[in-house]
This record gives structure tokens, C-alpha cells and sequence, in this order.
């Protein structure tokens, strides 16, 4: 009786303990929920430190934004400086307020108009007038351009102005009356050619009635207007 129920006992024990496979698929089964319950796929990222021990911020810094383009209207004035204005910069205003003539009667411009402007007797560089001659002076005018136009030689629009030193001593556009213009048309090429006496008088833009004779020294004769450009200033002494 004994042996049979060691025998029975032996049966049983081995019916109830897992087979090798089992006991595998049991430990495998166990290493991977271990591995897929410790931690996710990937990481939280750590925040870094400096050097200080400091977190930084982890959010990037803001880009500057971009340099605005200059507009298409600052292109063409910054080419217009560097290229000159044609109506205005390299001319002078004078240039730029006349158009080109197309009738004879329309004033010239003033690049079509040369003028000189000398003694009427040149003795000299520097012009000496004795006691009793008044200097006198030759203007010449010459349209260069193809369109025959107007110029005004008139005393006030093409003034002489006799200087000494900072003092101003005559001017043929002083106290003058009515219409003082002296136009004349000019064809290409062709001189108009007038003079101008000084009688040694001081004039005075105040028109006052007196007068004063102007004393012996050197002076200085020049024109002004708007076709003044590139004639001369005459030196002279009167005795």
C-alpha cells in the first residue's frame, strides 16, 4: 500500500509542475512588461544648465526681423542724387526757369547766351583813366543757340556794378524809371554789341538828391543778371 501511494503522490506532484516551455514563456513574458512599464520610449528632455548652475530658457530667442527694403521712390531719388538732376542740380535756377525758345520773341536760355565784357579802349590788364576821362566799357552779347530768341540788355536785368573794396559806389539799375528793358532778338551766331559810360558819380539805390563824385583810387566793374555768367570783372584806376 505504501509504495503505490508514493507512486500516486509522484503522479501527481509532476501533473501540477510547469512544463520547461511554460516556465520560458513565463520569464520572457515577465523581463518584457518589466522593460515596457519602467519608462517611456524617449526621454523628457532635461532642461540644460550653464555654467552658473542656472537653467536656461528653452524657448528660443526671438529673431530680429528683417531690414525693411527700401520703397521703389527712395531707388529713384537715391539715383537722381547720384546721377544729378539735369532740370535743376548741375544748372542754376535761372537755367531751370527758362525753356527752350521756340519763337523768336521767347527769351533765350542763359548755356545759350555769351557774353563779354571789357574797356571799350583796352590799354591793359588794368585800365587807367587821368583825371577828366570817364572809363568806358563794351558789352557784347551772342545767342549760340540754333532758335533765334530774346535777350534783355536793359541796365536793370543786365546791371554794371562799380566797386572799391567792400564799398559799392554805381549801378546802372539805380533809380531808374519806367520800363527800363532793352530787348533784343537775336539770331544764331549774330552779336549784339552796346557800351556803357561811368561819369565817376556815386549812386545810390535810396535815390537821394545829392551827389558825390567818386574819388581817384582803383575800382572794381562787373555785370549781374541772369545771362551774367563767365564775364569778366574788370580792374581799373581813375586819376
Amino acid at each position: 500500500m505504501l509504495a503505490a501511494f508514493l507512486v500516486v503522490v509522484a503522479i501527481v506532484a509532476y501533473a501540477c509542475s510547469p512544463s520547461a516551455g511554460e516556465e520560458g514563456q513565463q520569464n520572457e513574458a515577465g523581463a518584457g512588461g518589466d522593460d515596457t512599464e519602467a519608462s517611456p520610449s524617449v526621454p523628457p528632455e532635461e532642461p540644460a544648465e550653464d555654467g552658473n548652475g542656472e537653467e536656461e530658457d528653452a524657448e528660443p530667442t526671438e529673431e530680429p526681423s528683417p531690414t525693411e527694403e527700401p520703397s521703389e521712390d527712395a531707388d529713384e531719388e537715391g539715383a537722381e542724387d547720384e546721377d544729378g538732376d539735369p532740370d535743376g542740380d548741375e544748372g542754376s535756377d535761372d537755367e531751370a526757369e527758362i525753356a527752350a525758345p521756340e519763337r523768336a520773341e521767347d527769351p533765350c536760355r542763359p548755356q545759350d547766351v555769351v557774353i563779354t565784357f571789357d574797356f571799350e579802349e583796352k590799354k591793359g590788364e588794368e585800365q587807367q583813366y587821368p583825371s577828366g576821362v570817364d572809363p568806358s566799357f563794351v558789352v557784347e552779347v551772342v545767342n549760340t543757340g540754333e532758335q533765334t530768341c530774346t535777350v534783355d540788355v536793359g541796365p536793370e536785368e543786365l546791371e554794371m556794378v562799380v566797386t572799391s573794396g567792400d564799398d559799392s559806389i554805381y549801378s546802372t539799375a539805380h533809380c531808374r524809371e519806367g520800363d527800363t528793358s532793352d530787348e533784343r532778338r537775336l539770331e544764331q551766331g549774330r552779336t549784339h554789341r552796346y557800351t556803357i559810360e561811368w561819369d565817376r558819380e556815386r549812386s545810390f539805390s535810396d535815390c537821394r538828391d545829392e551827389t558825390s563824385a567818386a574819388g581817384s583810387g582803383w575800382y572794381h566793374a562787373e555785370l549781374g543778371g541772369t545771362y551774367s555768367e563767365g564775364a569778366d570783372d574788370l580792374r581799373f584806376r581813375v586819376g
